[in-house]
């Protein structure tokens, strides 16, 4: 056998072994540690008695209990749009599942899933706002979340709105509520969630540049992602996701661009 086979054989059995203590360090850990949204309803938000609810706390949940038939054994780490990724390279969390957009950078810096949602952008805007669609947004103040798609989404728009970036959710839909911005542009259902809670906001569309929604996790944990995509699979075969993706998303199904 060649010495070049022989090397190949070498790593391909050394990675596989990393392959599987990714997913064993977990389990031997006793935890599973999922960075997770706390203002983006309805993937990720506190209750009213601070409890995290959502689509995505959910799944991190369904992850945890089929790692330890214990749901409590997903430790939720709260992360926002800006802080999500370095969380992730430190260390601190396992995965993520937290709005994370599927692009052709991150596919090259992390190991991504198997779509799990499918998002466009929205603009949110205040109901007595003169504007209908984001092509009226030529020269007016736009906010967006620092680190979003958005951002890089609306700063390419032909209509060259000008781009605010804010911190987060709450500070780009008070920028619109204040007037400071005229237009918030954001994943769609966490727009339209939050629409359906205040009536001086509303939706104008159409969705922009639609993008699958995935888990992420560090490129040397990717067997993490794998045993992810297994469960996905599963879960869509069985019901559940369906499931859990009509709990969630139901009212808003007319609206979005798929599931």
């Amino acid at each position: 056998m060649s010495a070049w086979i022989v090397a190949a054989l070498v790593l391909v059995v050394t990675a596989g072994a990393h392959a599987e203590s990714a997913v064993d360090a977990v389990r031997a850990r006793g935890a599973l540690r999922v960075g997770v949204k706390a203002d983006a309803p309805p993937f990720g938000s506190l209750d009213a008695r601070g409890r995290p609810v959502g689509f995505e706390i959910d799944l991190a949940r369904f992850f945890a209990r089929v790692l330890f038939d214990d749901d409590r054994r997903a430790e939720l780490v709260p992360v926002t749009t800006a802080s999500r990724f370095e969380t992730l390279s430190a260390g601190r969390i396992d995965v993520l599942i937290a709005t994370v957009t599927a692009t052709e950078e991150r596919r090259r810096l992390l190991a991504l899933s198997d779509p799990y949602f499918v998002a466009g952008s929205l603009a949110l805007v205040r109901n007595d706002s003169p504007v209908e669609e984001l092509a009226a947004l030529a020269g007016r103040p736009v906010a967006v979340v620092g680190g979003s798609v958005q951002a890089r989404d609306v700063t390419a728009l032909r209509s060259r709105p000008l781009v605010q970036v804010v911190a987060s959710v709450a500070e780009g839909v008070d920028a619109v509520r204040s007037g400071r911005s005229d237009a918030f542009v954001y994943d769609d259902v966490v727009l339209l969630s939050l629409v359906r809670r205040d009536p001086a906001l509303r939706i104008v569309g159409p969705p922009l540049t639609p993008r699958p929604f995935v888990v992420a996790a560090r490129r040397e944990d990717a067997a993490l992602i794998r045993w992810v995509n297994g469960w996905l699979a599963r879960m869509r075969r069985d019901g559940s996701y369906d499931e859990l993706w009509h709990r969630h998303f139901g009212p808003f199904e007319s609206h979005l661009v798929g599931g």
